[in-house]
């Protein structure tokens, strides 16, 4: 490696490290779900939340071969928004 590209890289480095710094220790872990905790969650199968990561309905990281969710994305109202609720006219009657 170049000595110049060095010295940048790591005034690079020094200003990541200033930038960290000036945010505080403000804690942002977030809690992650994996998929068989989505699928109790949500009361679906493993192919229905396959379909929703697939058209982007629902956020997911992937980490090696394990999808994760980010729990605070799914709010009571974005929960309700994409659980079908059963419509008690659609019923039959014993």
């Amino acid at each position: 490696m170049n000595q110049k590209y060095f010295v940048m890289l790591m005034g690079e480095i020094a200003e990541l490290k200033a930038m960290i710094k000036s945010q505080g220790n403000a804690t942002t872990e977030e809690i992650l779900l994996d998929s068989y905790d989505m699928q109790k969650m949500l009361n679906i199968s493993a192919s229905t939340l396959q379909k929703l990561r697939k058209a982007g309905t629902i956020p997911c990281n992937r980490i090696g071969r394990k999808y994760y969710y980010p729990k605070s994305f799914f709010t009571q109202e974005f929960l309700n928004s994409i659980i079908k609720v059963e419509d008690p006219s659609k019923k039959f009657d014993d």
